[in-house]
């Protein structure tokens, strides 16, 4: 009893010493904030991250590669198709994420590189690292423009595109910028060498000395419909004749060929894996035509299959129907573009 006589008092004070720090608590949350309170707000609300840029600038102009890099363009045309990011990993590592209409542009050591395009990637874990890449081989002073090939969301590789195509492209892009790259193969440009100059004093001894042409590509387009029958890749005796006159033709017209990119396309009708399979198989059997009739570039040959990726008639309906493979006849072809310095 006496225990507990002595505790009342005690709980008493408790109870009045709670109260009171109620009462404080109170006026503190009710008094107008002081001075630093205010500061330390207003600097809160000014720091509020702003939202993302997606893009920079919009292409302008390709500068010439540095002498001992390769200059490198990837990039994505507008298709509504596939809103989400294409990621591009060099060697494994992180470049870039492309969104619709976004290009990147860095440079890298001359050799061979793994590229990987990988749709949509941060939902696959970001495992399409782990997937071997596309090995392009680099050389000094070259510029290299790769463009997403996007017929599927499985598989979207990247396709060398001609400078003149791929200039005319990238100007309907705008620069990439929402991410940084962490890919160490992404070297930042050097200020390429500025042309030579010719002063009057040396003129004289400059157009005394041969001076050899540039490598230009040039692109010639071989119907497929007289190399083939539909949905064949065995030439028909017309598309031997064919590929022996292009053999000559390319002996006429050209003094040296230091590469010969050929690139099969197909129309729409079927399924897009057999078409570009199609395709493929088809610009294969030419650049083997080429080589044995003697043309023989200085660093061989590259070929593509592009399926329908780039049909140049695109308002013939996709059926299997006499009508149908007239309409798109244009569209089989196996192109041959050139690099070499011209007769």
């Amino acid at each position: 009893m006496h225990r507990l006589a002595s505790i009342r008092p005690r709980s008493s004070n408790l109870g009045l010493h709670l109260l009171s720090s109620c009462f404080v608590v109170f006026a503190l949350a009710s008094s107008p904030p002081s001075l630093a309170q205010t500061k330390e707000t207003s600097e809160v609300a000014t720091t509020t991250p702003k939202s993302i840029v997606q893009f920079g600038d919009k292409f302008q102009i390709a500068q010439r590669a540095p002498l001992q890099q390769t200059r490198i363009f990837v990039y994505r045309q507008t298709n509504p198709a596939y809103p989400s990011p294409v990621n591009i990993y060099l060697e494994g590592r992180f470049h870039t994420a492309l969104l619709n209409g976004g290009y990147s542009e860095f440079c890298a050591a001359p050799g061979r590189i793994a590229i990987q395009s990988v749709y949509d990637d941060a939902q696959k874990m970001h495992l399409g690292k782990e997937v071997p890449g596309q090995p392009w081989e680099l050389k000094a002073g070259n510029t290299l423009y790769l463009r997403v090939n996007e017929t599927s969301a499985m598989s979207m590789p990247l396709l060398e595109v001609a400078p003149e195509q791929a200039k005319k492209e990238l100007a309907r892009t705008a620069s990439q910028a929402h991410v940084l790259s962490r890919a160490p193969a992404a070297q930042v440009c050097d200020t390429p060498a500025p042309p030579p100059v010719v002063t009057a004093a040396v003129a004289p001894v400059v157009a005394a000395t041969p001076v050899s042409k540039p490598a230009v590509p040039r692109a010639y387009a071989l119907q497929a419909d007289a190399l083939f029958e539909f949905g064949k890749i065995e030439l028909k005796v017309s598309g031997y004749n064919a590929i022996e006159a292009m053999a000559q033709r390319l002996k006429r017209d050209f003094a040296q060929v230091e590469r010969i990119r050929v690139v099969g396309h197909s129309d729409p009708i079927g399924k897009p894996k057999r078409n570009r399979t199609l395709s493929l198989e088809r610009a294969e059997k030419v650049a083997d035509q080429l080589r044995d009739r003697g043309v023989k570039p200085l660093h061989g040959f590259k070929t593509e299959g592009q399926g329908e990726a780039s049909l140049v008639k695109t308002d013939c309906p996709s059926k299997s129907t006499p009508a149908s493979k007239l309409c798109h006849a244009p569209n089989r072809r196996v192109e041959i573009i050139v690099y070499g310095a011209k007769n």
